[in-house]
Parts: C-alpha cells; sequence; structure tokens
C-alpha cells in the first residue's frame, strides 16, 4: 500500500514538471520523502484562479494539456449559489474515475455472481447534459461527464438511457425513469440512498406494486455520498434482508474509497470502506488539530481517529482538502464521518455527522419511525434564556407514536456516545435538550427545488453550525 502510493506521488510530481500549479509550489525540485513539510495544504479559494485558467482553455495550469471538461460541484452543505464549484477534469482523471467505479462493481458482481450483469444496471445521477461556458469548455455534472465513457460491454446494460439522462427537471426524469424502467429487468441500482427511496417508490406507483423486490429481480444496490444509516427502515420495506449492497465514496475531485466488501442490507451497518490506494491517486490523512506536515498515509489510519483528507491527483489537485471527516478502522480503512462545515459545534459539543446518523438510527428503531430526510441546526438562545440548544428538522416517512420520546432518545444516544456533548448538556447549564421541528412530507424537496438544488448528486446537509439551511426550509413551511 505505501509503496504503491509512493510511486504514485512520484508519477504526479513528474506530471507537473512544466504546469502552472508546479511552477507555484515548487513541485519539480520535491522528492516523495519532504513532500509534506515542502507542500502546504490547499484548498479552492488557493487555486481558483488556476481553476479559471483552466475553464478558459488554457494549457498547462493543472497538469500538462488543456482540460476535457469541468465537473461542476457546490459540496455536500453549499447553500448559495455562489458556492458552486469547478474541478477540471482530464483523461488521467476520468480513468482514476472509471477505475474506481469498476472496483466496486467487480467486488459486487463476485459476490453476487454473473447474473448481476443478467439485466440492466440503472444509475440515478444529475443530468448527462453538458453545456458550454464563454470558453467553450463543457462544464456539468460528473455523472454527465462519465457517461460518455461508459466501458462498451456495459453500454448496452445501462439506464436510464441517454434521453432520460438528459433530463434536468429531478421530478419529470423520476417519472419518465418509472415509466421507462419500471417493466424492465433492473438488477443493479445506484445513486443516494434517499433518492433510491423516491425511486422505488415511483416504480411502485407505476407498477401497481406495494414491493420493489416484487417488480424487480434486484442482485445489487450501490450507495454513497450520504449516510445511509437513516434510510434503512424505508429501503427494507422495499428491499430483502438478504439484499446485497456496496458502498462508494466517490467525489468530483477523486474517488477514494470501496466497501471493504459487499453487505447485506439485513446486516444493519456497512462494512469499513477500503483506500483506493493503487488507483492512481495519492491521500494523506492528517488527524483532527494536527500540523499538516503529521499527515499520515493510509496505511497509518488507526482505528477511531478521525482524520481530514487530502488528496493529490492526476486532475492536477495538489493536497487539496476534500472538507470531509473520516474515522479510521485500522490500515486501509476508513468510515465516512461526515463534512467540516456540517458538524455541531456551534458550542463547543462537537457532533459529527456520522454520530448524527447512528443516533437518528437508534431512535427510529426504539420507536418503530421511519425517516425520509434530516437536518440539524443550532438554535442560540433567545434574549432572557441561559443556553441554546439543537433543533432537529425530520421529514418522517413513518411517525413515531410520541415525538418526545424521540427527542429523549436522540439526546440520550449522544450523551452516551459523545463526550463533549454530554459535557455541554449536564445539568442543563451551556446546552438545553434538543427541539424536534416535525415536517410535512415534501418539505426538504421544495427548500432543494427552490434553491435550485433538486435531485442527482445535490444532497441535502444534515448538519450546519450555522441555520442557513434552517432558514431555507423555513422559507417553504406553509
Amino acid at each position: 500500500m505505501a509503496q504503491a502510493q509512493r510511486r504514485i506521488l512520484q508519477r504526479l510530481l513528474a506530471m507537473h514538471r512544466g504546469t502552472a500549479i508546479g511552477a507555484r509550489l515548487g513541485l519539480g525540485g520535491i522528492v516523495p520523502e519532504d513532500y509534506r513539510t515542502a507542500v502546504p495544504v490547499m484548498r479552492y479559494a488557493d487555486i481558483e484562479d488556476l481553476i479559471e485558467r483552466s475553464r478558459r482553455g488554457e494549457s498547462g495550469i493543472l497538469f500538462p494539456g488543456r482540460a476535457q471538461s469541468m465537473a461542476q460541484t457546490s459540496g455536500t452543505t453549499s447553500i448559495q449559489a455562489a458556492g458552486e464549484r469547478y474541478i477540471p477534469q482530464n483523461s488521467d482523471l476520468l480513468e482514476h474515475h472509471a477505475k474506481g467505479g469498476m472496483a466496486a462493481l467487480a467486488r459486487l458482481v463476485q459476490a453476487c455472481g454473473p447474473a448481476l450483469l443478467g439485466g440492466k444496471l440503472l444509475m440515478l445521477g444529475g443530468s448527462t447534459a453538458l453545456e458550454r461556458n464563454a470558453w467553450g469548455m463543457p462544464e456539468g455534472d460528473l455523472s454527465g461527464i462519465v457517461a460518455s465513457r461508459i466501458p462498451a460491454l456495459l453500454k448496452g446494460l445501462y439506464e436510464p438511457g441517454p434521453s432520460i439522462a438528459l433530463e434536468p427537471q429531478w421530478r419529470l426524469k423520476i417519472e419518465r425513469i418509472a415509466k421507462r424502467c419500471a417493466p424492465l429487468d433492473v438488477r443493479m441500482v445506484s445513486g443516494i440512498a434517499s433518492w433510491l427511496h423516491v425511486l422505488f417508490e415511483a416504480i411502485c406507483r407505476e407498477a401497481g406494486a406495494e414491493q420493489l423486490d416484487r417488480i424487480w429481480n434486484l442482485r445489487g444496490v450501490v450507495h454513497g455520498g450520504a449516510p445511509i444509516a437513516p434510510s434503512l427502515g424505508m429501503l427494507s420495506r422495499h428491499l430483502r434482508p438478504s439484499q446485497w449492497m456496496m458502498e462508494v465514496y466517490p467525489s468530483s475531485e477523486g474517488f477514494i474509497a470501496v466497501g471493504s466488501r459487499p453487505w447485506r442490507l439485513g446486516e444493519g451497518v456497512p462494512p469499513a470502506l477500503e483506500v483506493l490506494s493503487d488507483h492512481g491517486a495519492y491521500f494523506e490523512f492528517l488527524p483532527e488539530g494536527d500540523d499538516p506536515s503529521r499527515a499520515v498515509g493510509p496505511e497509518r489510519l488507526e482505528r477511531g481517529g478521525l482524520y481530514s483528507v487530502l488528496v493529490t491527483t492526476p486532475g492536477g489537485l495538489v493536497r487539496y482538502e476534500l472538507g470531509d471527516l473520516v474515522q479510521g478502522d485500522g490500515p486501509g480503512r476508513l468510515r465516512v464521518a461526515g463534512r467540516l462545515k456540517a458538524r455541531l459545534s456551534a458550542f463547543g459539543e462537537h457532533v459529527e455527522g456520522m454520530q448524527i446518523a447512528q443516533a437518528l438510527q437508534f431512535a427510529c428503531r426504539e420507536h418503530d419511525a421511519g425517516v425520509c430526510e434530516y437536518h440539524v441546526a443550532p438554535l442560540l438562545p433567545l434574549p432572557g434564556e441561559a443556553c441554546g440548544r439543537h433543533e432537529w428538522w425530520i421529514e418522517f416517512d413513518r411517525l413515531p407514536a410520541d415525538s418526545k420520546a424521540f427527542a429523549q432518545t436522540l439526546d440520550g444516544w449522544l450523551r452516551a456516545h459523545v463526550i463533549d456533548y454530554d459535557a455541554h448538556r449536564k445539568d442543563d447549564l451551556q446546552l438545553a435538550p434538543p427541539a424536534l421541528r416535525v415536517l410535512a412530507p415534501g418539505t426538504f424537496h421544495r427548500a432543494l427545488e427552490r434553491m435550485g438544488k433538486l435531485g442527482g448528486q445535490h444532497k441535502i446537509p444534515q448538519a450546519a453550525s450555522d441555520r442557513a439551511f434552517a432558514a431555507h426550509l423555513e422559507g417553504v413551511l406553509p
């Protein structure tokens, strides 16, 4: 693992001889042993000028030659349209993405057998339509960029087909997919768990059935992009406990990891992810609060440790901070813990997205409830109040009998598993018990639609240390 990563870093450093970012950072004279001490951690703002030059079609900026396209990404928790970002794509980076997808598919085929490829493979992504910017550069969702690169072996199996894949209107797209795919022999489906549930419901309506497993001979489900724990109850109504699942951890910047093995839905918890250490990208993991020079490679991930993710890619990103937090699960293995921007710490309580999802899963199991979507935001103290609290905005698929008891269960789980949260909750002196806002069906989707971010790869921010997304929810309440 370490040797493979060193070879990749050597190759990437050699690639930067003559590039603009290579000259800026002095990469031509750096050897792998000095990389972490000689090169600073980079964020989007640090290279935005170089990305803009790539958008204009300039050559040799982040990699040799011109970019082939620009992947548009708003990030998991971007609230404003101004948060849109562009990640330049070249052939090497696109090949890296493809290898990650094939690694996940190969592991799923190994578990399910070749019958997985005996029917259609449905990929629920954003619109594949690409638009040319003012300089003629194609831009759009990464799923649109990679759609044209589906291997010939799989093109005949790909759904929902090129016409529907181009559809930009999400509600219409779901309807069209349901009409086209309900009668088909779909063997695999991939997407964000909450959106897969929306699709499954639409397929059932179209076919006049109550459960998806009565319609499709589904062999595998690929999921990623958001915690699956809160969606397990909903998925279990459509899928058998024996359903094979495979988690993936891709991003527009690079394909980070795939599930160390496929897992059965009935297991309840996905296995750890395995870092793709020999797929062309160089990965570093920076322990929380540590000096960037002390980042470690995937072979030194420690079980239970929290790390931010740094990537150096064939697409020209150098020690680029993704904005994700992961939890180590031993050498080469990790679990996605959430986004740096999505942690709850307005009061110093340090609650990660993974812990929020686990608390919600536990409460749903204890109260026989089901959750469609959720968001947690801080509620600062009003005049005359001594302390603030967390406000849980939840859209239930199946309501708990007692919403107050449900909130108490959430609070109890966090107190038992998050030391800082418990310390702030002690005697209600610094943090009051959480407030629960039960929302009508469709509220979250209306908020995303008003923001112009409904469907595809856009994800609901599960938590934030401000009330920006909570304000959007308030704006669509009756």
